[in-house]
């Protein structure tokens, strides 16, 4: 039942991560045609692209936890011996959570803080693009966790993250 639980969340994450991904791309190329080919840029794309962005980032960095696509000093761990490769991850993995639950403590104070303000050129609420750090944040540190549970090898060989 957590295995279908969480295979839901990764699946839901994908999608939602691809939808925002075309949904960037249909709004750049937008931008792109109203200002270079009709000569009147419409001034709530580049908003709506950076929003978009945002949330894209945040979301898809679990999912790149996931499938251990973040950035990595592994050509030092490589040199050290198994039981202490395996104590250094441990400590890395430790060192992300602790700054993922900054991010989420944070990014809820932000959230509340901008509860009435409102972006420029789309009108909506400050409170959707700060909403992107305590989620995305959240859903990092789930991924993180799923990961120290599974283990290295489960990283490398998790297919269910196609995009």
């Amino acid at each position: 039942m957590l295995r279908a639980l969480d295979s839901g969340i990764v699946a839901i994450t994908s999608w939602i991560v691809a939808g925002l991904t075309a949904l960037m791309c249909v709004v750049v190329l937008t931008g792109v045609f109203t200002r270079y080919i009709m000569n009147d840029a419409l001034p709530w794309i580049e908003e709506a692209a950076r929003f978009t962005l945002l949330w894209m980032s945040w979301l898809g960095g679990g999912l790149a936890v996931r499938k251990g696509a973040h950035i990595a000093a592994e050509f030092l761990i490589d040199f050290l011996k198994p039981r202490h490769r395996a104590a250094i991850v441990l400590v890395g993995q430790a060192g992300v959570l602790f700054f993922l639950a900054i991010c989420v403590y944070y990014g809820f104070i932000l959230f509340q803080r901008v509860s009435f303000q409102s972006t420029v050129a789309l009108g909506v609420s400050m409170q959707l693009p700060y909403a992107a750090v305590p989620v995305g944040a959240a859903l990092m540190i789930y991924h993180v966790l799923v990961v120290m549970v599974r283990g290295p090898i489960a990283i490398s060989h998790d297919s269910e993250l196609q995009v």
